[in-house]
């Protein structure tokens, strides 16, 4: 199922056009009646868009996606990146079948993305290290799905699908350099976020009260249910953490969730020190409170994704990185905005 925020569709639609939001959902309203009901409202979106002529897939200057424009429910996809980490290649064993899976990520000028490789291929070259950090990768004929992980979405690649490194016929040096990739988010105030990934600074000014342990697979550290890995079988699944927090920047608030090694750092301990912690005092919830104090007012620089929660209707982020704040770039920053 392809996938595009419906406040995406209307936000290109009016920076296309200039027409205001009350107008471009009359729009999208009149087109759901003309179709007696048959498309969704999104499904709408996407008709009186191509109706004024708005490209809602905005390739790069090669033809290919930008990462930023990969969504849930694209195939065949072809774009380029910068590889930013590699892996290790793991083995997995099934009732079914067995195999090697290997990961890396990519990144642009417009974000990064996870790539999963099946194809023994492929996992040869990053086994072999042909595929090196820093190499310009030419990816062609990915499918994208929803990540199991928290990361959002990734795409995979198939016995189809092809991997050049450094091609010839690529101006390479048109991929920022890692380090410009790795800070490709953009600093914002909470009350100007939108969906998408973003740098925020601000102070913790709540942490949730709330069971912060989840199972996950021991072999590739995806969730695990009822002792089941959909990747691995059954399996003996160790602990990771989920930390909810409320982050004030004096312009408003959001909720950033932090999972696994980041949400280590937020509550400054590991799972497994955590979790026996909670077996001691026989509250899973004892971490948290034990931490909260030392918690709250701490001044945090975080990167990472924001998204709509689909049952409460705001914007949350997941915090992918944190990092202390640089107070004299932070003042440099300051008295240039000045």
């Amino acid at each position: 199922m392809l996938k595009i925020p419906i406040e995406e569709i209307v936000s290109k639609i009016k920076e296309k056009t200039g027409l205001d939001d009350s107008l471009i959902s009359k729009k999208i309203e009149d087109k759901i009646h003309e179709l007696s009901g048959l498309v969704s409202r999104e499904g709408a979106a996407h008709i009186v868009a191509n109706e004024f002529g708005v490209k809602l897939f905005s390739p790069s200057e090669s033809g290919r996606l930008q990462i930023k424009n990969i969504l849930p429910g694209l195939r065949n996809v072809s774009f380029l990146g910068r590889v930013l980490n590699i892996y290790p290649v793991r083995s997995y064993k099934t009732d079914k079948k067995e195999g090697k899976i290997g990961t890396m990520v990519l990144g642009d000028e417009t974000g990064k993305i996870r790539v999963v490789l099946w194809d023994t291929n492929h996992i040869q070259l990053i086994e072999d290290g042909k595929i090196k950090q820093g190499d310009v990768l030419k990816i062609k004929q990915g499918y994208v799905r929803e990540s199991r992980m928290v990361e959002g979405i990734e795409v995979h690649l198939s016995g189809n699908s092809t991997i050049e490194i450094n091609p010839a016929d690529v101006d390479i040096k048109k991929i920022p350099e890692m380090q410009a990739v790795i800070s490709t988010a953009e600093r914002v105030r909470i009350a100007d976020v939108s969906e998408g990934f973003h740098q925020i600074r601000g102070a913790i000014v709540n942490v949730i009260d709330a069971n912060p342990f989840f199972e996950v697979c021991p072999q590739c550290g995806k969730r695990a249910r009822d002792n089941v890995c959909q990747e691995h079988g059954e399996v003996t699944p160790k602990q990771s953490l989920v930390v909810s927090t409320i982050i004030d920047d004096g312009s408003d608030n959001m909720r950033v969730v932090f999972f696994g090694q980041q949400a280590s750092q937020i509550l400054g301990m590991s799972a497994e020190e955590a979790y026996k912690e909670a077996q001691e005092h026989a509250n899973n919830n004892y971490p948290i409170e034990a931490q909260k104090m030392k918690m709250l007012g701490k001044e945090v620089v975080i990167e990472g994704k924001v998204a709509r929660n689909s049952f409460s209707n705001e914007l949350e982020m997941v915090g992918r990185k944190i990092l202390a704040p640089n107070y004299p770039a932070e003042a440099k920053k300051l008295l240039g905005e000045v």
